[in-house]
């Protein structure tokens, strides 16, 4: 191939990703720059997330448990991932919001939603928490200091005040007193 016809091929090519991204903005995708190609997709969180996100703007922890091998989850599932058994409505039971620390990391940076790498301020301790009554871990913000926590201490949520049905309406775990 030549330089010549190289370079009609690369010009064909940008022309085709821009006549794909106006197409796709059309439909209301979002395109990356830099990617070489322009995707779109939709995605549902199912029945269970759904139920979740909705009921904390309740102030309430959904979990499921598992009809078979009796495993809870929160957030709660569809499908057992222990014994593949299906999950329903049926099997979702609140939680109280107290549990146990598992463990903990600090951290300096975050993401900025691009990708990009952000220094915090002040750093951030990210909790692993076993809520009582669940046998699944979930990995939340915690509101302490390093040298106030221990592994296995007794840990509360702390709710934003105010609340729209989404992840954000938790604000953090603080050691309970």
């Amino acid at each position: 191939m030549t330089q010549e016809k190289a370079e009609v091929d690369v010009k064909k090519l940008r022309a085709l990703i821009e006549l794909q991204a106006q197409e796709a903005r059309k439909k209301g995708y979002i395109r990356v720059d830099g990617l070489p190609f322009v995707a779109g997709f939709s995605w549902s969180v199912g029945f269970q997330m759904e139920r979740f996100i909705k009921a904390l703007a309740e102030k309430k922890l959904l979990a499921s448990k598992c009809p078979q091998c009796g495993y809870t989850y929160i957030p709660p599932r569809n499908r057992c991932g222990k014994c593949s058994a299906e999950i329903e409505e049926k099997d979702n039971l609140e939680l109280s919001g107290e549990g146990k620390l598992m463990g903990w990391t600090v951290s300096y940076v975050e993401l900025d939603g691009k990708g990009n790498w952000l220094d915090l301020k002040e750093p951030k301790i990210i909790g692993a928490i076993k809520l009582d009554g669940a046998d699944s871990t979930i990995f939340m913000p915690i509101e302490a200091k390093p040298e106030e926590l221990e592994i296995g201490m007794k840990l509360a949520i702390q709710w934003n005040k105010e609340l729209k049905g989404a992840i954000s309406d938790i604000k953090c775990f603080k050691p309970k007193k």
